[in-house]
C-alpha cells in the first residue's frame, strides 16, 4: 500500500512537470525567427603576420562595420608583451539612428570616443595640485 501511494505521487508529480513544460513552449513567441531579418555580409577581410600585427574589418548591409589593427608590442621576456589595438565600429539603433565609436586599446586600457558618449569632466584643480604634491602616489 505504501508504495502504490509513492508511485501514485510521482505520477501526479510527473503529469505536472508535463504540464508546466507544455505551458512553457505554448508560451514561447512562436514566430521569432519569422521576425529577425536576414542579414548579408558586404565586405570581410582579415590580414595577419607572424609577429602577431593584424587587421581586420566587415560591413554588413543593416548598417553594420567594424575596422581594428592590433599591433603587437613585444615584452623584455619570451612570450610575454601586449597588444595595441586602434578601430572603430557603427551601428544603427532600433530607432535607426547610426551610432560610430572610435577606440584605442592598450596599456591605458579601453579608450572609446564618440558624438554620442559622454565626455569626462575636467580634472579638479584640487587633484591636479595634489597630484603634482604627490607624483610617486600617481
Amino acid at each position: 500500500m505504501i508504495f502504490l501511494a509513492a508511485r501514485d505521487n510521482s505520477s501526479h508529480y510527473l503529469t505536472a512537470i508535463f504540464v508546466c513544460l507544455v505551458a512553457a513552449v505554448a508560451a514561447a513567441p512562436q514566430d521569432y525567427y519569422q521576425q529577425q531579418p536576414e542579414i548579408r555580409l558586404l565586405s570581410y577581410r582579415f590580414n595577419s603576420d607572424d609577429k602577431g600585427n593584424y587587421e581586420y574589418g566587415y560591413e554588413q548591409d543593416n548598417g553594420q562595420r567594424v575596422e581594428e589593427v592590433g599591433k603587437s608590442i613585444p615584452g623584455y621576456e619570451p612570450e610575454t608583451g601586449s597588444i595595441s589595438k586602434v578601430g572603430s565600429f557603427e551601428f544603427v539603433s532600433p530607432e535607426g539612428q547610426q551610432f560610430r565609436v572610435d577606440y584605442t586599446s592598450g596599456e591605458e586600457g579601453f579608450l572609446p570616443s564618440g558624438a554620442h558618449l559622454p565626455v569626462a569632466p575636467a580634472q579638479l584643480p584640487e587633484y591636479q595640485a595634489h597630484q603634482q604634491q604627490f607624483p610617486e602616489l600617481y
